[in-house]
C-alpha cells in the first residue's frame, strides 16, 4: 500500500511539472512558525495558474520551561497544488494536493510521550531521528494586491522514523507519528 501511494505521489507531482504555460513564483514565509523562534521559508512555482509546486523549509524548538521539556525539528517538504479554479488576484484559490517530505525531530520530555497535543501517556522519551513523511494538504491562498499573496493551508499525513538514536534507559520511542500541519503564510508574488 506505501509503494502504491509513494508511485501515486511521484506520478501526480510529474504531471505538475510538465504542465504548459508556466506562471509565477511565490516564496513566503509560515508566521506562525515565529512561535518555534525561527522563520520558514516556501518556494511555489506555478503552472498554467492553476497547478502549483512548492518546496518549504522549515525548523524550530520549543522549550517549556516548568517541565524541561524539549522538541526541536528541521526538515523539507515538497508539496504538489492542483487549485480548484485560475488563480485570480482579489479572490479565495482554494487548492488541494499531496507532499511528500523529511524531518529530523530531537524530542526530550519527562513523564509523557510528547507525540501530539492530546497525549497521556506517561513514558518519558528522550531519542533523536529522521523521518519520512507524507500525506494530503488542502488550503485557500489569497492576493490582496499586487504581489502580497495570504495562504491558510493544513495537512494530514503520516511519518515514519529511520535512523533513531534513543537513550536505553527511557522507553522506546515509537515507530511512526500522525503527521499534522497549520500553516498561515505571507509571501510575495513575482
Amino acid at each position: 500500500m506505501k509503494k502504491v501511494f509513494l508511485i501515486f505521489i511521484c506520478t501526480y507531482i510529474t504531471n505538475l511539472a510538465y504542465a504548459q504555460e508556466q506562471s509565477g513564483l511565490i516564496v513566503r514565509t509560515n508566521i506562525l512558525n515565529l512561535v518555534a523562534k525561527r522563520p520558514s521559508i516556501s518556494v511555489e512555482k506555478t503552472f498554467s495558474n492553476i497547478y502549483g509546486l512548492e518546496l518549504s523549509y522549515s525548523s524550530g524548538e520549543f522549550r517549556h520551561t516548568f517541565s524541561r521539556d524539549y522538541y526541536e525539528y528541521e526538515g523539507f517538504l515538497l508539496r504538489a497544488k492542483k487549485y480548484l479554479v485560475l488563480i485570480e488576484k482579489r479572490e479565495a484559490n482554494a487548492f488541494y494536493g499531496l507532499y511528500v517530505g523529511s524531518l529530523q525531530k530531537t524530542i526530550q520530555n519527562q513523564g509523557r510521550s510528547g507525540e501530539g497535543f492530546f497525549d497521556t501517556s506517561t513514558a518519558t522519551r528522550d531519542f533523536t531521528a529522521n523521518s519520512v513523511r507524507f500525506g494530503g494538504n488542502f488550503g485557500v491562498m489569497f492576493i490582496p494586491a499586487k504581489h502580497l499573496t495570504l495562504e491558510a493551508l493544513t495537512g494530514f499525513g503520516y511519518g515514519k522514523y529511520f535512523n533513531m538514536k534513543s537513550n536505553p534507559i527511557y522507553s522506546a520511542p515509537p515507530k511512526g507519528y500522525v503527521d499534522f500541519q497549520l500553516w498561515l503564510s505571507v509571501g510575495y508574488y513575482f
